[in-house]
């Protein structure tokens, strides 16, 4: 089947355009091109052009599956996205090579490269690419409610005087509820108030993986500086630096530089300090040196204010019974309703026509999981520690007292612990033993996880892959 690339990529754009702000689009889809569009076995294979390498880098990175998602509903064919340069583009495969376009009409709405070294310095102006790419995250567009004022109050009191109070903020909770979103609104806010002031915000992975490039070119002095000269420093996820001990020893020395020079630091976490594991102690103190906020899942009424307002910025028209009926059924974060309303968004767009209760019902059958039954959730769990403990199942919930069963016995009890909303003595009730006993095979788990790194990270593993 052939397809009008030209009538395919700007279905495709119009459906961004609705669901982006002016100045992301603008930014990082206005000069897409679709430069191929080929079949095989019954999928859709599409190639897309942006006008630069860093910019094909994070379109891939950050909206390849939404550009999949929009490309297989404009086609009506499961499609998949590679997103390249023009330039990269045109050395590899040729412009317009089977598409039926001139390398002209592609060369008219590539970046002049002025203009890509003036988003180039723009991006890395703020120590990390996504600044640029979510400068739409603000706080008039962060909805308030009684699970997320505190936090939200605390960072406005951030952004208007920094340093000088909730020093350093600390924000934790669940990923999806808006911890990043307070993060770019802060720093959103600080830059447009002083644009020369010094904000530098990373994510804890990528602090990391410069400080191993650092190490590996003999340029720590470098990373030093862009650190330690901030004027406000936030990093996202401090989670993931548990366990990274060089990380760990240049966060701390950084952390003491800009708390002594009254420099704002502000943390963000998917738990408490105190409850990182492998977190040294001077970082867990530090972090609870000044405020500390969470985060908690919105209640009914603040989901249905989030699904109003997000479909309003998209132009989307939904009725009260679909918003009651999203409000009731998304539960789990603000991440999966934005996504849920992308969806939605996309699908009313192609079919012409406007949300149903049975189009919002289909559109969230692959984002909510059907709900796991209790007895099948811990059956997982005994299969998983079964295989690979080399103990049966039937020994883990029975009465042996050997080393090997009892310690797979301690495993599951933790698991269950952690992986379902079983009480404690529903969790003893299973394996024939009181309340008391599981608490102390928990203890016994929590210990070994303290003092074995190599054991914290297989249980880490275990728990990652029991999906329930």
């Amino acid at each position: 089947m052939n397809y009008d690339l030209s009538e395919t990529v700007t279905t495709v754009k119009n459906e961004l355009r609705r669901q982006f702000s002016d100045s992301t689009y603008g930014l990082w889809f206005a000069d897409m091109e679709l430069s191929s569009l080929k079949e095989q076995s019954g999928d859709l294979f599409a190639e897309v052009t942006v006008g630069a390498d860093f910019k094909a880098e994070i379109v891939s990175r950050n909206y390849k599956r939404l550009l999949e998602e929009l490309f297989s509903l404009a086609t009506n064919k499961r499609c998949f996205v590679t997103v390249r340069s023009l330039e990269r583009a045109r050395t590899t495969t040729g412009i317009g090579i089977g598409t039926g376009m001139s390398p002209a009409s592609f060369q008219k709405d590539a970046a002049s490269p002025a203009q890509m070294t003036s988003q180039m310095s723009s991006v890395m102006s703020s120590g990390t690419e996504d600044f640029v790419f979510h400068t739409e995250y603000t706080f008039e567009n962060f909805i308030v409610g009684d699970s997320n004022k505190f936090a939200h109050a605390a960072c406005l009191a951030v952004a208007n005087t920094p340093g000088s109070v909730y020093n350093p903020l600390f924000i934790y909770g669940h990923s999806g509820l808006g911890k990043t979103h307070l993060m770019y609104a802060v720093t959103n806010e600080l830059k447009r108030k002083n644009p020369t002031l010094n904000v530098v915000y990373t994510k804890c992975e990528d602090f990391t993986n410069q400080l191993i490039a650092a190490i590996s070119e003999r340029s720590t002095q470098t990373f030093r500086e862009k650190f330690r000269r901030a004027d406000v420093l936030l990093i996202d996820d401090v989670q993931f630096v548990a366990g990274k001990t060089s990380t760990q020893e240049e966060l701390f020395h950084t952390f003491n530089t800009l708390y002594d020079a009254h420099k704002q630091i502000i943390f963000t976490s998917d738990r408490p300090a105190r409850d990182i594991k492998l977190l040294e102690d001077r970082i867990k103190t530090r972090c609870e040196w000044g405020l500390i906020a969470d985060i908690q899942p919105p209640d009914p009424e603040l989901r249905a204010a989030i699904i109003k307002k997000k479909a309003e910025a998209m132009s989307l028209s939904l009725s009260s019974d679909v918003v009651g009926f999203l409000a009731d059924k998304l539960k789990s974060n603000v991440r999966q309703i934005e996504g849920t309303l992308k969806r939605l968004s996309a699908t009313s767009f192609v079919s012409g026509g406007p949300v149903t209760l049975d189009m919002a019902a289909r559109c969230i059958a692959d984002v909510i999981p059907e709900e796991v039954p209790t007895e099948a959730k811990v059956e997982r769990v005994l299969s998983e520690v079964s295989s690979r403990y080399g103990v049966e199942s039937k020994d883990i919930i029975g009465k042996s007292r050997m080393k090997n069963i009892s310690w797979a016995r301690h495993i599951a009890v933790y698991v269950l612990r952690k992986k379902t909303e079983l009480s404690l003595p529903a969790i003893g009730k299973i394996f024939g033993r009181d309340h008391s006993t599981i608490v102390s095979s928990i203890g016994v788990i929590d210990r070994e996880i303290e003092s074995n790194p190599a054991f914290a990270v297989e249980i880490n593993d275990l728990l990652n892959d029991i999906e329930i």
